[in-house]
């Protein structure tokens, strides 16, 4: 399911009308998977508890990564449960560096690593209230746009929009779409180390 609707779009767009719904509806399931992909992670809003498995990403790593999360209730490193007082969740506050509300993405152990038994087993069970607390406005204006450009895009190949007095006029990045998407970007630690 989509986070913005059609009618939200065309309101936006200005497309009372055409494309008709079944296009548009594709070029905003295109845009958010697009933006997904380019994010590292998933923008839904978060609803309801559920137990993941994750995979430490070393045998002595302090921190393991999980999927967003706005709430974690339990913990459990290879079937035993860790005390709520054993680890902390980051980003610290849910506020990432550029001060913006993300969920929490990462569990940092105190005073012991992560078990694994063997090397990228999924040992450690996250009991969450997986997604977003709300959906980033910068993300659903970029969805709006993206969208638009796929739809105004529809005819181009190979990235050639067409040909003027010198040649080929290629297709560039959205600046609009990257710049409103910098500090929604999911930042991974390298070997456990904080990001």
């Amino acid at each position: 399911m989509s986070n913005l609707t059609v009618a939200a779009w065309r309101l936006w767009k200005g497309a009372p009308t055409e494309p008709p719904d079944p296009v548009v509806q594709a070029a905003i399931d295109a845009a958010e998977q697009a933006i997904a992909g380019h994010c590292g992670r998933a923008f839904v809003v978060a609803s309801g508890s559920t137990t993941r498995i994750f995979a430490p990403t070393s045998d002595r790593s302090e921190t393991i990564e999980i999927d967003d999360a706005t709430a974690v209730t339990v913990v459990a490193n290879s079937g035993s449960t860790i005390a709520a007082t054993g680890y902390q969740l980051e980003p610290v506050n849910g506020i990432n560096a550029a001060g913006m509300a993300v969920p929490y993405s990462r569990i940092r152990l105190f005073g012991t690593t992560w078990a694994q038994t063997y090397k990228g087993e999924a040992s450690v069970s996250v009991t969450a209230t997986f997604g977003w607390a709300a959906i980033p406005a910068a993300y659903t204006e970029a969805v709006k746009i993206l969208s638009a450009d796929i739809l105004d895009n529809k005819d181009i190949r190979n990235g050639v929009a067409g040909f003027a007095d010198f040649g080929a006029v290629r297709v560039r990045e959205n600046a609009s779409v990257t710049m409103l998407l910098t500090n929604a970007k999911l930042v991974r630690s390298r070997a456990g180390g904080p990001v």
